[in-house]
């Protein structure tokens, strides 16, 4: 009878090391794109990526006919921005549209740099405050060439000087005149500059929920280059929605189906119950005296007998009454509406 030993030793280390070769599996890590580090040091709880929670209050998208007019808009502004800018500054000024963005004003503002330049106007009839936001070394680009100095780009970023802040709130008045050329085949607005701030924490002209369009622009100034954007807020195109949004009203129902729905509503609200109080009088006591009332007792009304009654409808205050009877029955007369239903 043969015997066969089976070796279950687990095999040396050693041995298992020289077998793999880890500097070739490290050079197809970096093939495939992976960070090694970032990988070992991941958070288990952090979301897969791709995945991204959808906000219900902040629409992702207007409409096509809608982008394609504020792409018009920008554009055209582009255009102007470079031939005025260039005469302007006395030097090679580009600008470009970079596309546009939504996104609520909290989360653009939380992202901006500090300090930067964020100016607060008025597009009227836009309603409310628009911002346009300039990238604060190109504001110093541009200031020292309108003091009739080198274009050179500053070393050191910092807040602007009273002298500063006036000669470039002078600019931002330039740029917003170009926006107006921009709108013109649209809509007239009237622009006006409201303030200037470099802290971004101060700028409270749009709540923070509040969905805002950005048209970005890279704006270059001989070598020195950075972004400007043009900050309006979603609600604030209501006033001339119809002229940056206009909607086809296409009718997909008939005249007859269209009048059979609105009788059939009127049938429901015809036959619908509601509530009708009519109140003869208020009285406040305390809870204790409450409690103690027994059927016969009089309660002393500050109304008197002849004052018109209060007739309320699902709550509403709506008619005054006077009181009577009809037959046997108590009854209460209409004599006033108060409000309109």
């Amino acid at each position: 009878m043969t015997t066969e030993t089976i070796d279950t030793t687990a095999p040396d280390s050693h041995d298992i090391l020289e077998e793999l070769d880890l500097d070739a599996a490290l050079d197809a890590s970096g093939d495939l794109g992976l960070n090694l580090d970032e990988v070992m040091n991941a958070d288990p709880e952090e979301e897969e990526a791709g995945v991204r929670a959808y906000d219900f209050n902040r629409p992702h998208s207007i409409s096509r006919r809608f982008d394609q007019n504020l792409h018009n808009v920008a554009e055209l502004f582009a255009r102007s921005a470079t031939v005025n800018l260039t005469s302007l500054l006395r030097s090679n000024v580009v600008a470009e549209f970079q596309g546009i963005a939504l996104k609520s004003f909290g989360e653009y503002r939380e992202n901006l740099p500090r300090p930067t330049c964020l100016a607060a106007v008025t597009l009227r009839p836009l309603a409310g405050q628009s911002l346009m936001h300039l990238d604060l070394s190109l504001c110093f680009v541009i200031l020292k060439k309108l003091m009739g100095g080198r274009p050179d780009s500053e070393e050191r970023i910092r807040a602007f000087t009273e002298i500063e802040r006036g000669i470039f709130g002078q600019f931002v008045g330039r740029i917003t005149d170009l926006l107006k050329g921009a709108c013109s085949k649209l809509v007239a607005i009237d622009p006006e500059t409201i303030s200037l701030e470099n802290n971004p924490d101060y700028v409270s002209a749009i709540p923070a929920g509040e969905t805002v369009v950005c048209l970005r622009f890279r704006l270059r100034v001989e070598a020195v280059e950075g972004l400007v954007e043009m900050v309006l807020p979603l609600t604030g195109f209501s006033p001339v929605r119809d002229v940056f949004d206009p909607e086809e009203h296409l009718e997909v129902r008939s005249g007859p189906e269209i009048q059979e729905d609105q009788r059939q509503i009127l049938d429901m609200i015809q036959t619908t119950a509601s509530e009708l109080v009519v109140r003869l009088g208020e009285l406040s006591m305390p809870l204790d005296r409450v409690l103690n009332m027994r059927e016969g007792d009089l309660l002393h009304l500050a109304q008197a007998v002849d004052s018109p009654l209060t007739v309320l409808i699902e709550g509403r205050e709506v008619f005054q009454a006077e009181a009577g009877r009809i037959n046997q029955n108590r009854a209460v007369k209409l004599v006033r509406k108060l409000e309109k239903e």
